[in-house]
Parts: structure tokens; sequence; C-alpha cells
């Protein structure tokens, strides 16, 4: 009697049986929408997912008992009798009732189409079920009487009659509606893309073997166009190996998606806008006065923009909002002019007309680059001047440019920016410039290359004396006296990286003596490093001194703040000092007001923000355990960065303490050994030496005693090679050692030793003030003392390392001192009037260990090593769906109501996302991605 689909819909759905559908809910959950709904608008360019968004939205209404009726315009033949013949088809098919009104009054006159409609709405009127009327590729339709139909339809519908078009343009008729209607839902290209979650689900449907690190790869190239990631699966599949395709490593490989492009793009274009848009690809960054001195004569400003606009609005260019680095037009005019409309391309597209462009001749590709050099350089976009002029193949003017850029953002207090200036650089283009060279020091700092960071200096260091006549002419220029004392400041956090004590010690006489002309900002570092060489010699309290009584640093006379060598950081280190010595409470308190300041004052903050909230990830160790700080470390860190020691070590030790709270030994012993693989390979030995041990004490405790002292010699061949480094860092080391030979003494059954040997690494670290690890100690003693059987000195024991532990605040390193800890913990509880302080303290610690026990059913936080610098790699999830957002040009708040979250939590995600990618802003995040996709292709 009734069908659920027409003729057409049949048809479709037949070709589409092959493919796997996504389920987009929240999508659907917006087409379901209000029973008062008269029309649902889909518009988006070919490929956004239209045609496969309602198939799946079929099956809903199917079994909702809705009929559909499906009509293809692109499928219909030109003709207002076909179309009319099309629309009775696809009704008639659900109900012949429906049409068979209007078949008894057609007749041929002016208002024969508003007549058919009219029997057609009574029709399904008294049909009386739910009516969904499917009108697909609406832009096909050029007849005026099919769009007064369609309209009339609209207009027209009874309560049961729901209309919905597709179309990949603008609606070729005027609804009687608006936008903002709750009678209309209109769906455009941008709710249409899929987010990341979604593109991960699609991917992981066609792609099971693909991890979700290259599935946000591949999400971020594609920015969620549904067609493009169908493309890019398909050529991962074709490869026949995940990891053989460019794109799961963020590559814009151009192959797979250059017949899409000309089928769907370049054959709608003009050729004076292909030519355009082919000269914009050498850019990644454009507008319409650059575009026309690109395209050359014949384009003007106001051609270039018409041309472009259209693209715009077909999701192939975006215009992020203004940021910081948004340039100001040319010329300061009397009347404040408009902002000028800069655009990026879509990366993909881009790819695609790189290879039209490379097949230009070689001098058209030389003017192209060299023209944007100029315009660039003229606006102060210093990243893209130089990579133009290296384009154009001039060298002189790539180091010109850098080195101008590189002095002006270091004095800025933009260091992050003067590192990514300068890695577009190579030792060809360098040269013998010294100030370059000096620059290049610090990329190979921030890329881990230490020890090519090490010869830079000890070169630089042997140029640094001033030239006399007597020097040869073809030596090296020298370097000036502000040049070389940040050559000192790069050397003293070299020394600091590579936990160096001798080093420091011969640099503190260079740093307490600033030459003349040392610049503000170099000035400002002196502060943060001498607190830095202090808190690493273990002279907390001078390394706090320097922070109390020198003036806060400033720039221009304005105080530096959120930088490297910024107050907060000054304030994080004061912190960190209060952190080594185990007071956690004090710690805390200015880690929390550091990150609300940071919170407060915005983007330019990042870098102390992202330091403090990974040293805060050992006060969430403490207060709430291992997972919740894992989890912490997971949502808002990601990967250790290697760059200083102390947050490496914490954010490792934790993540991996977390997996062997969730009972995941043997996943434990796989991280650590990736941590130490890490480690080793960037030189951080005293680092390396907490990771042995932590892999020392699982393998013991698994009973693995074979396993155990193979760990411990690893630690003493480690300590082996740094002898006699007190005082210092390193010392840390020997230390090290030292409580692993006393684990495995209490393993063995040696307990006075064992005692004898606890009291001695006691007595150290108190003399030491690093009194937090003489809590855990305390605890371990006690253990001794039980198995000796002397039970009041085991309590007394027990009460010392919780009153200890409840002034430096320390829950977790007690919980996890022993084995056994929480058992000797509860003995403590035997003691008649306990001071109640003491059991309160008990209470928390048993309710700390009972949420861990909860939390264990949980799968811990996968932990993960940075082992590239691929902006894919340095994002965590979260923070890669807000980028993918920010990409798309939502501001703040639309971003948090998207993904569910609070407007603070997402501006924090923001700052990591600019800290992480080298990028002061919207428009830099965008810029630093495409940079790094380009130096991929030069590879390449």
């Amino acid at each position: 009697m009734q069908s659920d689909l027409s003729p057409g819909a049949t048809a479709l759905r037949a070709r589409s049986r092959s493919r796997r559908l996504l389920v987009r809910q929240s999508l659907l959950d917006r087409l379901a929408g209000p029973g008062t709904r008269r029309c649902v608008v889909l518009r988006a360019p070919a490929g956004f997912g239209k045609s496969s968004l309602l198939l799946t939205w079929q099956r809903e209404l199917v079994s909702a008992e809705t009929d559909i009726a499906w009509l293809r315009l692109a499928d219909v033949p030109e003709g207002d009798l076909h179309f009319m013949t099309a629309l009775m088809a696809a009704l008639g098919a659900i109900d012949a009732a429906i049409t068979r009104q209007a078949v008894a009054h057609a007749r041929p006159d002016a208002y024969a189409i508003e007549r058919l409609v009219i029997a057609l709405v009574r029709g399904i009127a008294a049909h009386g079920r739910k009516v969904v009327l499917i009108v697909d590729d609406v832009h096909c339709a050029q007849s005026e009487n099919v769009l007064h139909a369609l309209q009339l339809l609209v207009e027209y519908a009874p309560p049961n009659l729901l209309c919905v078009f597709a179309s990949q343009q603008e609606l070729p008729m005027t609804l009687a509606h608006t936008p903002g209607s709750k009678t209309v839902l209109e769906l455009r290209r941008d709710d249409l893309r899929f987010s990341l979650a979604e593109s991960i689900d699609y991917l992981g449907m066609r792609l099971p073997d693909l991890d979700e690190r290259a599935a946000t790869a591949i999400h971020r190239l594609t920015e969620g166009w549904p067609a493009l990631l169908r493309l890019a699966s398909a050529d991962v599949r074709r490869r026949r190996g995940v990891q053989s395709s460019p794109l799961v490593h963020g590559v814009p490989d151009p192959e797979p998606f250059a017949a899409y492009f000309h089928a769907h793009v370049f054959s709608r274009l003009s050729a004076t806008q292909l030519r355009l848009l082919t000269c914009c690809a050498a850019a990644t960054r454009f507008n319409a006065l650059l575009c026309a001195d690109l395209a050359g004569a014949g384009y003007t400003p106001t051609l270039c923009s018409e041309l472009l606009e259209p693209l715009a609005r077909e999701g192939l260019l975006s215009s992020p909002p203004e940021g910081p680095e948004t340039p100001e037009p040319l010329e300061a005019q009397d009347a404040a002019p408009p902002r000028e409309r800069w655009w990026h391309m879509h990366p993909l597209l881009r790819s695609v007309l790189l290879t039209r462009f490379e097949a230009w001749p070689e001098a058209e590709r030389l003017r192209v680059h060299a023209t944007a050099c100029q315009v660039f350089a003229l606006r102060g976009l210093h990243h893209q001047a130089v990579r133009h002029a290296l384009a154009a193949g001039h060298r002189e003017t790539a180091a010109r440019l850098a080195e101008r850029g590189a002095a002006a953002l270091f004095t800025q207090g933009r260091m992050n920016e003067v590192i990514a200036l300068v890695r577009q650089l190579d030792a060809r283009t360098v040269g013998d410039n010294t100030n370059l060279a000096l620059w290049m020091a610090w990329v190979e700092l921030a890329d881990y290359r230490l020890d090519e960071c090490a010869r830079s200096i000890e070169r630089l260091r042997g140029q640094a004396g001033a030239i006399t006549l007597d020097s040869a002419p073809d030596r090296a220029p020298a370097l000036a006296p502000d040049m070389r004392y940040r050559l000192t400041l790069l050397s003293c956090l070299l020394a600091i990286r590579n936990d160096d004590n001798d080093a420091l010690s011969r640099l503190l006489p260079e740093l307490l003596a600033p030459p003349p002309g040392a610049d503000d900002f170099a000035l400002a570092g002196r502060r943060n490093v001498l607190t830095w060489l202090y808190l690493h010699r273990g002279e907390f309290e001078q390394a706090r001194r320097i922070q109390r009584d020198e003036p806060t640093p400033r720039v221009d006379g304005e105080p530096m703040v959120g930088t490297l060598f910024g107050s907060l950081m000054g304030r994080c280190l004061v912190g960190l000092s209060y952190a080594v010595e185990g007071q956690m409470h004090r710690a805390e308190r200015i880690y929390r007001q550091v990150l609300n300041e940071a919170q407060e004052r915005g983007a330019r903050c990042a870098e102390a923000e992202r330091l403090t909230a990974q040293l805060l990830v050992e006060v969430l160790y403490e207060q709430h355990g291992p997972l919740v700080a894992a989890r912490f470390i997971q949502e808002q860190l990601g990967a250790p960065d290697g760059l200083i020691p102390d947050t490496a070590l914490r954010m490792i030790i934790v993540s991996n303490r977390a997996q062997q709270a969730a009972g995941r030994r043997r996943e434990a012993l796989e991280h650590l050994a990736q941590a130490a693989s890490f480690l080793g390979r960037f030189g951080m030995d005293r680092a390396l030496a907490c990771v042995l041990l932590e892999q020392f004490r699982i393998q013991l405790a698994g009973k693995d005693a074979e396993a155990a002292r193979a760990s411990l010699q690893e630690l003493e061949v480690l300590q082996s090679r740094h002898p006699g480094v007190e005082p210092g860092t390193l010392r840390r080391i020997a230390d090290v050692v030292e409580q692993a030979r006393i684990w495995l003494a209490m393993h063995d059954g040696e307990l006075l030793p064992t005692l004898a040997k606890i009291e001695t690494l006691s007595h150290r670290y108190g003399q030491r003030g690093q009194i937090g690890f003489v809590a855990a100690l305390q605890l371990q003693a006690a253990e001794v003392e039980r198995r000796l059987g002397r039970a009041e000195a085991s309590r007394a024991r027990v009460c010392a390392a919780l009153r200890l532990g409840h002034r430096l605040g320390l829950l977790a390193t007690l919980l996890g001192a022993h084995d056994n800890a929480l058992e000797l913990i509860r003995t403590a509880t035997t003691i008649p009037n306990l001071d109640p302080v003491l059991s309160f303290f008990i209470e928390r610690i048993e309710a700390l260990a009972q949420s861990q026990r909860d939390a264990s059913a949980e799968p811990a936080p996968a932990p993960r090593f940075r082992d590239d610098r691929r902006p894919s790699s340095q994002l965590t999830l979260r923070e890669a769906e807000i980028a993918e957002l920010l990409l798309q040009s939502l501001p703040n708040k639309k971003i948090a109501l998207t993904l569910g979250l609070s407007l603070d939590t997402v501006k924090w995600h923001l700052k990591n996302i600019y800290m992480k990618l080298d990028a002061h802003g919207r428009s830099a995040v965008a810029q630093r991605m495409r940079q790094e996709a380009e130096r991929d292709d030069d590879g390449r």
C-alpha cells in the first residue's frame, strides 16, 4: 500500500549501499527539531556530506514511521513538465491519494503550478502521517516555475509536511522566512564540517589501524571536509600501510585530491580566477593588495577582492579574526582606514595549486616570491618575508631580514617567535654572520640539538673578542657586547638544561657583571637565570632572595611579565624552590597565583602559564593521586617537552604511576623504557636515574629480583659518569642509587644495614633542606622497625613521617613510600590520644587510597613522548579540537558552546596552543602549522 522510499531515494540508497555512513548524532538531533518546523536548508559545496547526512537521517525517520519523498533535481531533465511529473511520482510513491487530486485538476494555464502545489499540500494534509519531502541539488533548478513551486510548497505547507532543500549554492529562491526563524533550520558549510571527534570516528571506521594522532593530522589537513576525508582514507588504504602515506604525518600530499579539485573547483573558475589562485598559493597568507602585486598587470585590488570573496564563502579560503599579528594597512591616512582582509587557503587546495605553480617558468615563480618578500617586509611580517626571500633565491636578503626581525622580537620578549623565524635558515644562509649564528644556537637549544648548540656556543665564544687593526680581513665579525651577554644567558640555559653545575659556576661571574651595552631584555633574563642557577645549586633561600629583592624586569619602561625572562616565570621558580624542598603547600599557593595571573593577562603569558601548569602536576599528584594528575597531563599538557628536566621528570613519573595504580605493570615498564630512551637521547641523566629507580621498584614489587639487580647496575654505571658532583643537581643520581640499594637490602632481609643506610640518607637530605624525601624514608624505616619486631619504634617513625607529611602537604608521597605504607599509617590510629590533626590527616590519606582503588577500574591515560616538532605531535586531543574550531574562525564563546566547555577553559587551551606552536594569536596558529607543512614539502 505504501512505500517508505520514492524511486529516486531507492536509486540513491542503492548507489550508497557500499558506503559506510557515520552517524552524526549532533546534527541528527538538530534535524529532528521541533514539530513546528516547516523547512530545513542544507547549503554547502559538493563534498560536504549533505546527501550522506540525509541518508542517515532517513533511517531515523523511517523507524519513526515518517513517510519520505526524495527528489534529486540533478536527475530530472529540464522542463516544468518533467519536474511536476517527478514531484508527483515521489509523493505518489508514499500514497497515491496524495497526487490524485493534483492529476484531476491539471490544466495548462498561468496558475498551473500553484494549482498543482495546492492540490499536493491538501493531499498531504489529508494523508495525516508526517511527510518529509527532500529536494536535493536545488542549485540545478533553472526554471522560474520550478523555483516558484518549491517556494509555494514551503509557504503552503500543512503541519505534517517538512520540506528539506539541499543545495551547493545559495537557494535560488526567496523563502518566506528569516534565518533566525524557529520554523526554519539552516545548516551551512561550517555546520557540516566533521568535528575532530567525528573525523577520528570516521577514519577509525575505514582505517582500523589508524591511531588518533594520525587521524588528527588528517583531520587538520582536510579541515573536516567530508569528501576530502574520504579521499584521504582511500589514499592510506591504497598505500597498504598507515605510515606510508604523507597525510598521516600532516603533509598535504596533492596527488589524492587533484582530480577532486579539478572536477569540483577548477572547472567552475574562470581563467582569471585560476591564475590568481595559483599565484596566491605561493603565499601562506594574502590579501587583495598582495594578490594584485603577485598576479601582475591587469589585476587590481578591487578585482582580486571580487574574484576571491565567492571562494571564501565556499570555504576554499578562510579569513581568521583579527589578532596580534594581523598587519596594519601600509599607509596611514587622516581617517582611519578599514583593516585589510587577509585570507588563508585550504591546505589541500593549496597543495594542488602549488603543483601548478611549480610548472610555471622559473623566472615567473621567482618574481612572485620576490614581490611577496617586499610586501611582507614592509608590513613587518618577518617570518613570511624571510620565507619568500629564500624561495626567491635571495639569501643575503633573507639573512638581513631574519637578523633584523630576530633583534626586534627578542627585545619584545617574543622568544618563541625568534626561534620560529630563525628555524627557516640553513648554515649556508647564516654564513659568517655571528649575530645570526647566535640566534641559530637558540634554535638548536629549543630543538634539543644540544651537542650542536654547545659547539655553536664554543665557536661564538671564540669570536667574542673585539676586532683589532691586525685582524685578518676574512675573519668573521665579533659579537657586540650586548650580543655577548645574550650568549652568556644562552650558555647558562644550556648548562641548566644539562645539569652542568661546573659550567654554571664558571659562568656566574659573567652573569653577575652585564656589560654597559646589554639590552633590557637580556638584563631581565639575568634575574631569572640567576634564580635557576642558585636553585640548581641547592641554595634555595638565595634563589628566592633574588626574586624578592631585585627590581621587576622592564623592557622599554614596561614591566616584563609572562615570557621566559618575565616576573611571572621568576615567581614560578620560587614555587619550584619550595617544591624541591618538599614544601608542597607553599609551592601550590605560588603556582595557583601565577596561573591565575597568567590566565588573566592573556596569550603573552603562555610560556609562564605552561611551565606553571607542568609544575602543578606534582601538586595534583600529592593531593589527588597519579590518575587525576595523569589525566591533567593528557588533557592540558600533552607530551613532556624535555627542555626542562624538572618538568619532564615530573610528568613522566606521574604518568607512569597512573599506569601502576591502574594495575598495568607491563604497560608501566614499557612506558619507562620509552622514557629512558627519550631522556638518554637528550642527555638528561638526573631524570634518567629517577626513571631507572622507578623501573627498579616495579621489578622488585613484581618479584623479578634479577631484573631489579640489572637496573641497579645501570644506575651504578650512570653514577660512575658523574663522580664528585657536590654541590649540584647531579648529586641526585648518587641519592637515587642509594635509595635503590635501600630497597634491595630490605628485599634481601638485611634489616639493620638498611636502617643505617636510611639514617645516613635522611641526614644528607636534611642538611640540604630537601626534607620532602625524609618523610618517605621515615616510613621505610618504620617498615624495617616493624620487621625487626619493634612495634613502638615503628609507630614513632610513622608519626614522625605523618607530622612531616602534613606540614609539607605530602599525601601521595607517603602512600607510595612503600608497598605496605597504608597499613603502616593505620597503625598510628592505635596510639592513645593521637593528635586530632594527625587523625584527620590519616583519614585524608585513606580517602586518597580509596579514590585510587575506585579509579583503577578505568583505563589509565596513555602517556606520550614528543618524537618530532610537527604541530600534530604537540597538541593534546582537546587542544587539536579547539584549534580546528579556531581555524574555522569561531570566537571563543562559540567554541565553548560547541564543545560544552567554560569560556575560561577554552582560553586556557588556546594559550597552551599558542605556546606549543610558537604562535602569538589565532592567525599565527594557522601560519605556524602551514609553515611546518611547507618545510615537509621542501624536504620531499
